[in-house]
């Protein structure tokens, strides 16, 4: 399990023509280890990116990640 770069979300917004990307990616069983979760964000300009962290915010809290 490694963290997931902006560089493939930026790869996936580029090849399929999107603005914002939010990858949200889990490792569910307890075997093999590790287990556990990863968001990674990607905006095309700066307000896009902006939209996007919001939209991750909401998964965090949806996942327990913050109050």
């Amino acid at each position: 399990m490694r963290d997931i770069p902006i560089s493939a979300a930026k790869r996936i917004a580029d090849d399929y023509g999107y603005d914002q990307v939010v990858i949200f990616a889990r490792r569910c069983h307890d075997s093999p280890e590790p287990h556990g979760e990863h968001l990674t964000t990607y905006g095309r300009t700066v307000e896009h990116c902006r939209v996007a962290a919001r939209m991750a915010d909401v998964l965090k809290k949806f996942m327990g990640w913050k109050a």
